[in-house]
């Protein structure tokens, strides 16, 4: 999360991250989805080293100023492991790697992608601009394209039924609903991500019920106070 400090530094690395991690969902997008190899491999590797550099300048930064000392690289472990540039390291050092651990690496970005959302989704919650409704739509549709770009990413090729990107966006918003799609993943983690999906729904909607019955219920208030 965005760190509340008067800093100048902190504050210009707080815009930086948040940047970064929206490019990289435009890119990681434009990698998974693209047919003609566009990004090359090389604009990728350079994109995710200036990213993850932006990333570790803006821990370490933020750990420097927490005054918390270990107990922040506890804390913030996860902030720290997504900010760490696998991509370049594999390509680095030549190392040989499973496809699906190769699969998994490149994924990871899309946890940093996560990470710049969850400081966006922080923010409307803060601002007066915004409401707890807009706040959970960002949040579910975020989920249902994550989950869904992931799905075509491991089953387009590997599951017939996959033909496009649009049949893992119609398989991401049926398990959403709980109803479930005719399409099934045929890789482990195209499997798990239809019990991510199925398990968000069954959070999500219940809290969507609760706020437009909440919001009714005021609404019908308001109009009986005055007739008493």
């Amino acid at each position: 999360m965005i760190l509340q400090n008067d800093n100048p530094l902190i504050k210009f690395l707080n815009i930086l991250v948040l940047i970064s991690s929206i490019a990289i969902l435009v890119v990681i997008s434009i990698e998974l989805l693209s047919s003609n190899n566009f990004p090359s491999e090389r604009f990728i590797l350079n994109f995710h080293l200036v990213v993850c550099s932006f990333f570790l300048t803006d821990f370490f930064v933020r750990w420097y100023y927490s005054h918390e000392g270990w107990h922040f690289l506890v804390k913030n472990i996860f902030l720290l492991l997504v900010a760490i540039p696998y991509l370049n390291i594999v390509h680095a050092t030549s190392a040989h790697l499973s496809h699906t651990a190769w699969v998994l690496l490149r994924l990871i970005p899309i946890a940093r992608g996560m990470y710049g959302v969850s400081m966006i989704v922080s923010w409307m919650t803060r601002s007066k601009m915004t409401n707890l409704f807009t706040t959970y739509l960002v949040i579910l549709f975020t989920t249902i394209y994550f989950c869904s770009i992931m799905f075509y990413f491991v089953e387009h090729g590997p599951n017939p039924l996959v033909k496009n990107y649009w049949d893992a966006f119609n398989w991401s918003l049926m398990n959403v609903t709980t109803v479930g799609s005719n399409i099934f993943g045929v890789t482990k983690l195209g499997q798990s991500l239809a019990v991510v999906l199925a398990a968000a729904g069954m959070i999500f909607f219940p809290i969507f019920t609760a706020y437009v019955t909440t919001k009714f219920q005021n609404k019908r208030k308001g109009i009986q106070e005055p007739a008493e």
